[in-house]
């Protein structure tokens, strides 16, 4: 869609082009073509001045005494229209009957001829012209600036279409993840969806409508919180950081206090190295929720027989490390995709979005994240900073 749409506009964009180089080229040979007669008119002029002048002579003598360049492009005639003297120019071109400015075609050319009234003695003084724009060269000045046009506006087409997908590629990305994010979005709903349909059947089935009930609650339960990790994700695809000074070494010592019944309960150990006063430029809120999912993470994937979270703390990283059931080599470069869950972890619950929150929130404070993996040793999570 986007691809049509890019050559749409670029096409659009060369149109507009081509129809100004169009005008403006229209606009330029009319002006150079008057600009031409003008100047040519200009210069008959100029030079009807000494011939009038030595016509005024009482006797004026054959071939008359101007100079070489003037005297080629000069005829003088009787009041009879007998010439009396002929310059180089003219043999060639008739005797034109109208005073003033005439326009004449001889062989191949255009010669403009200023014609004075006749002087005292009743001679009449003729200037010619070859003019500097001819008729046709027009068809050959036209084509050339045509085709130019083409060159300049096939060269707009390959730029506007650049430019045109430049612009759009932000869109085109933002579509494409809606498009996967609705595809993953619905298949993951689909789920629990099922099974709350299956709980009520079976409780109108069989009557026991109280464990029915119970289980359909807990469904509903399931779908509510996949529905507010999906809202999670889709604040922070449109949050734009504001950073503030950061403690970050106490927010993890209360993170780990606050997930330590959780621990507990798993038999998981929680063990933190934190170095003291490590301050960050981040916001509070979401570096809380990145050690949380981290630390959940972590605890709800060690071994069933429990084990130890060891998480570190420095001024350059965080780290979080599990002894627990590890992560396939194949599969780890895709744990950070959205709904992305190894084979393993479906059992354990959850919808694979935890670690997609977390990647997001690293990468909105500039960060990285990279993860190493053993299967059946377990894993450690790295959070580079700056």
């Amino acid at each position: 869609m986007f691809r049509g749409i890019s050559h749409r506009i670029a096409r659009q964009f060369t149109a507009f082009v081509f129809l100004l180089f169009m005008v403006n080229g229209a606009i330029f040979l009319v002006a150079d073509f008057g600009n031409a007669r003008r100047q040519g008119l200009n210069r008959l002029e100029r030079m009807s001045r000494p011939a009038l002048e030595w016509l005024e002579l009482e006797s004026p003598v054959f071939p008359p005494r101007m100079p070489p360049q003037l005297m080629e492009r000069v005829r003088v005639s009787d009041a009879s229209g007998e010439t009396l003297y002929s310059g180089s120019l003219f043999p060639s071109v008739p005797v034109p009957r109208t005073r003033g400015i005439s326009h004449i075609i001889v062989g191949d050319e255009q010669v403009t001829i200023l014609t004075s009234p006749p002087g005292r003695s009743g001679q009449i003084v003729q200037i010619a012209e070859i003019d500097r724009w001819q008729r046709g060269e027009t068809p050959l000045r036209a084509g050339i600036y045509f085709l130019v046009s083409l060159l300049v506006s096939a060269l707009t087409y390959v730029v506007g279409l650049f430019f045109a997908r430049s612009s759009l590629r932000p869109a085109e990305e933002t579509m494409a993840r809606l498009e996967q994010f609705t595809q993953d979005a619905s298949h993951e709903l689909r789920t629990p969806l099922a099974a709350l349909r299956s709980s009520l059947d079976l409780a109108l089935k069989t009557g026991r409508l109280q464990e029915g009930i119970v289980s359909a609650k807990q469904d509903v339960d399931d779908v509510t919180r996949l529905v507010e990790r999906l809202l999670e994700l889709t604040r922070l695809d449109q949050f734009h950081l504001q950073r503030s000074p950061v403690d970050f070494s106490s927010l993890l010592l209360s993170s780990i206090d606050r997930y330590q019944a959780l621990a507990n309960e798993k038999r998981v150990q929680l063990i933190g190295a934190v170095d003291p006063a490590v301050n960050v430029q981040g916001d509070g809120a979401l570096l809380t929720q990145l050690v949380g999912n981290l630390l959940a993470n972590a605890i709800k994937f060690s071994k069933p027989s429990g084990g130890t979270v060891h998480i570190g703390l420095t001024d350059s990283s965080l780290t979080v490390r599990d002894e627990g059931i590890g992560i396939p080599p194949d599969m780890l470069p895709r744990i950070f995709s959205r709904f992305f869950q190894a084979d393993s972890s479906r059992a354990r619950g959850g919808y694979g979005l935890g670690l997609a929150l977390v990647k997001r929130i690293v990468k909105l404070h500039g960060w990285r994240i990279g993860a190493t993996s053993v299967p059946k040793q377990g894993t450690i999570f790295t959070v580079t900073f700056g």
